[in-house]
């Protein structure tokens, strides 16, 4: 924190997370300032001039109608105490303007930088030794990953059906059988909640990266295995399509047929060393945005709060 700190500055730590429970409980010490800046919009509720990032809709879709409700009245009231709002893909910034009547001007869409440096140690590792035969997917254990269709599709897969694997970051068994896989197919390992060595361990091992979200605000695994030199399947999610190589493997998530076919798809193509040849991982690598230019983007945006804008 120190080392990044803007010039003038000043850090006041709190000890609450505002993601959790009660979280919101700091609402009214938090420091007055002419302007303030959200990242996320699980935000305290302030009469300050606000900015806030809301990076994604999913909360919308949560499996519970009174969760849901709930979740959907705090996100408007989110929404409506900032003046200028930031998210990270296109289809977030129309429904924010279709469905809770945000003028399309204060709506800006971020352009998202990449991390080089984990990637690389990745693209390092898996240079220097063999690949396992198996397909890995990353991110929490939720109902919006779709991970019981990607399960069984997995299991339909000739690649499972000559022995190669699925290995799932990022949850429990547990968890998973509350989502509805239980018990867990032949084939298919849970790896659980990994530090950043044993994901990187995870991805250099792996043939290629399925991603089969519903729906993602951006889908990061995507990026920075597609970074990383770890061929990637996916759905529809912005990484993939909004922001993605030109050629990247593509399927339906809510067809457990498709989901098959792309799996083999794109293990055919590793297998024949055809895969970099079909996604032009080149030119999307040259036309990344960098964290400068999102850093002008946020600031542009917090300008115009100004009084005079």
């Amino acid at each position: 924190m120190v080392g990044t700190r803007w010039p003038g500055a000043t850090h006041v730590p709190t000890s609450v997370d505002p993601a959790a429970w009660l979280g919101q409980r700091s609402t009214f010490s938090v420091p007055r300032a002419d302007q303030a800046f959200h990242p996320h919009q699980t935000r305290p509720l302030h009469g300050m001039p606000a900015a806030s990032c809301i990076l994604d809709l999913i909360q919308l879709q949560d499996p519970s109608r009174p969760v849901r409700v709930v979740k959907e009245v705090r996100l408007r009231a989110s929404v409506r105490a900032a003046r200028v709002l930031f998210t990270i893909n296109a289809s977030v910034r129309a429904e924010l303007i279709a469905g809770f009547a945000v003028e399309p001007e204060s709506v800006i869409v971020l352009d998202m930088p990449v991390d080089h440096e984990m990637p690389a140690r990745v693209a390092a590792r898996r240079a220097s030794a063999p690949q396992g035969r198996y397909v890995v997917a990353v991110g929490r254990f939720d109902h919006h990953k779709n991970l019981g269709r990607l399960v069984e599709a997995f299991t339909a897969t000739r690649f499972a059906q000559t022995g190669g694997g699925l290995h799932l970051v990022g949850g429990t068994a547990g968890q998973l059988a509350a989502l509805g896989v239980d018990p867990l197919p032949a084939g298919v390992t849970v790896r659980g909640a990994l530090d950043l060595v044993e994901l990187e361990d995870a991805m250099a091992g792996a043939t290629a990266l399925v991603q089969a979200s519903l729906v993602e605000g951006y889908g990061l695994p995507v990026a920075e295995a597609l970074m990383a030199r770890l061929p990637v399947t996916s759905s529809p999610v912005p990484a993939a399509v909004e922001f993605g190589p030109a050629g990247l493997p593509v399927f339906d998530p809510r067809s457990v047929g498709s989901i098959s076919q792309a799996i083999d798809e794109t293990v055919d193509l590793v297998d024949q060393g055809n895969y970099w040849n079909r996604v032009d991982r080149e030119s999307w690598v040259a036309a990344l945005p960098t964290t400068r230019g999102l850093a002008e983007q946020v600031l542009g945006g917090l300008d115009r709060m100004k009084p005079e804008n």
